[in-house]
Formats: C-alpha cells, structure tokens, sequence
C-alpha cells in the first residue's frame, strides 16, 4: 500500500477471539475488551524489543482503566506522548484532534503510533482518520489500533487497505469475553478487532 512516496504494510487485521490472551489488570467495570486489546497492544510493542520506542499513544482518555493503561506505557516505554481532544495536566501529555492531519512535529517521527478503540467513535472519514496516523510513523514503525464494530467502516478499510479482515471461531463480545458485561446492553454481535500497519519505505 501506497500512501504519496511511503510504502506500508498490513501485518494483522482481525476480529479477536474470546479465547485470546487476556490480562485482568486491565478489567474494569464495563471495559468488557480492554483485557483483551491492552495486552494485545503490549505484546506487539514488546515484539520490536527495546525500551526506547518512540510511541503516540492517541486518543488515550483521561480517565480510569485508560490511565492505568498510560501507567503501564509510561514505566515500559517512557518516550510515549498520549493525545486527545482535550488538554490534560498529566505527564507527557499533548492536544491533538485525529480528524485532524498531524503537526510537522509529528510527521515521521513515531516507532509506534497507538489508538485503542476510538477510529469507530470519529465523526469523520475513517480511512482519513488513519491516514493522520500513518503520516507519523518512521520507515520501520507500526500503527496499531483496535476497534469495535459495528462501528469501525469496514467495508471502506478494507477497500483502503487491499485486505479483508481475518474471521476467527469465536469473536470475543459482551457477553463471553472472560469480563462479561450485560449493563451496557449491547448486542452479542458486538465486537472488537485489531490492526496492525508497517511502514517499510
């Protein structure tokens, strides 16, 4: 995949199977997923070995079971810069807007750029949206992403990327994830999936 003179490719597109692994650090109330996508997220940052990535974490939210997540990135990696909409008074902590294309700060700049479980939430062009990511990595970096879908533009992703998604047996949901949730109400169809993107030129 071609984006202007950069080159990428997709290493991993799939639903997540509620026989993944998981990791109960992160269970917190309605964060059905989170014991699923935070671990999955760690583990591929860990497989380019080192501590010294230079990471974004975008869209990372402030509060509760995120900040832990931030917890955890910060005592592994602590070259990580977490952005959202809104401004934050915590450590290493930046404004940026993901319908929005990136400052020439960022351009380039990233080993990894990480956005868990927003794209789906984004009023805007989702492949836009990713393209904003992507524009951060450096020649060898990784975007990775989860996503709930419904939610996540699918069809047009896929179209984007060259590449369906990976089906499994069993879609982790609400309902059989290892921390179930039935408050929310949400449909046993609900699921999440992930994404993972090389830069190779």
């Amino acid at each position: 995949m071609k984006l202007g003179d950069k080159e990428f490719n997709v290493r991993k597109f799939s639903f997540f199977s509620n026989e993944d692994p998981y990791d109960m650090r992160f269970g917190h109330l309605i964060c059905w997923s989170r014991i699923y996508e935070y671990p999955f997220v760690l583990s591929e940052m860990r497989s380019l070995g080192g501590s010294d990535l230079v990471v974004h974490n975008c869209c990372w939210g402030f509060t509760d079971i995120h900040l832990v997540f931030k917890t955890w990135l910060d005592i592994e990696y602590p070259g990580t810069i977490h952005s959202d909409i809104r401004p934050s008074t915590l450590w290493n902590t930046a404004v940026w807007n993901v319908a929005n294309e990136p400052t020439e700060a960022y351009v380039g700049r990233f080993d990894v750029v990480i956005n868990i479980s927003t794209l789906e939430e984004v009023n805007a062009d989702h492949i836009e949206v990713m393209k904003n990511h992507l524009a951060q990595l450096r020649k060898g970096g990784r975007f990775i992403c989860t996503f709930d879908f419904p939610g996540l533009q699918l069809d047009r992703i896929e179209a984007f990327l060259g590449a369906k998604i990976t089906e499994v047996p069993s879609r982790v949901s609400p309902l059989n994830s290892r921390l179930p949730n039935t408050s929310l109400g949400l449909p046993d169809g609900f699921t999440c999936g992930y994404l993972v993107i090389e830069r190779t030129a």
